[in-house]
């Protein structure tokens, strides 16, 4: 599969609460990787491309700008792997409005983007 993304991920373990858009109740996934674009993450039921979610995360930065970040993003749920051994889902969400909801987020993951691609 050829790897389409503009931007570096930045891998990450922590937890985000993701709800389907439209639905009340979400549930907690694993996230293994961050951009300002997207986010990879491990679900425990399955999923539909295409799928709308609402994503809160709440991350520790680390480096000159640390401190916690909170943030509530709409993603699109762009691609989706059954992982047979453990009956989970790898999924790909795509942001769209980081930039313009979340600033300081998207600022600091820029930067770990830039320092990651130059390493």
């Amino acid at each position: 599969m050829k790897n389409r993304r503009r931007n570096v991920r930045i891998p990450i373990a922590t937890i985000a609460h993701i709800t389907p858009h439209g639905l009340q109740r979400g549930s907690e996934v694993m996230v293994r990787d961050l951009s300002t674009e997207g986010m990879g993450c491990y679900v425990d039921h399955a999923c539909q491309k295409g799928d709308m979610m609402l994503v809160k995360i709440k991350l520790d930065l680390p480096g000159k700008n640390s401190g916690v970040i909170q943030a509530t993003l709409m993603g699109q749920i762009i691609w989706v792997k059954l992982m047979d051994e453990e009956k989970k889902y790898a999924v790909g969400l795509e942001f769209r409005d980081m930039e313009s909801r979340h600033p300081e987020l998207h600022t600091h993951l820029k930067d770990l983007e830039t320092q990651n691609s130059s390493t």
